[in-house]
C-alpha cells in the first residue's frame, strides 16, 4: 500500500487522500448521514461566501450540530476548506 492510499472508512471504497481531511467519508456513504435517532440530515453552505448548515430532510428544520452518524459510526460534516460540505468519521 502506498502512503498515499485511501479508502473510505465506512465502505472501504478507494478515494484520494487529502493530509487536510484524513478521514473524510466517500459521496455514497454521505447520503446516507442521519441523526443519533436515524432522521435523515442534509448539509448546506448557508450562501456563496460558505458557512454550515445542517438541516432535517424530511422537514428542512435546521439542526445546530455537526455531529451525524453514517451505519451507526460517529461522524462529523464541517464547511470544506475550498467551499462544500466534508463529513469526516470521528477518531
Amino acid at each position: 500500500m502506498r502512503e498515499n492510499d485511501y479508502c473510505c472508512p465506512i465502505c472501504k471504497t478507494d478515494l484520494d487522500f487529502y493530509s487536510r481531511y484524513p478521514n473524510y467519508v466517500c459521496s455514497r456513504c454521505v447520503v446516507k448521514v442521519a441523526d443519533e435517532d436515524g432522521r435523515a440530515l442534509s448539509f448546506f453552505n448557508e450562501g456563496m461566501y460558505g458557512g454550515f448548515v445542517a438541516v432535517y430532510t424530511d422537514t428542512n428544520e435546521r439542526r445546530d450540530s455537526h455531529t451525524c452518524y453514517i451505519d451507526e459510526i460517529k461522524c462529523y460534516a464541517d464547511e470544506a476548506y475550498t467551499g462544500g460540505i466534508v463529513v469526516q468519521v470521528n477518531t
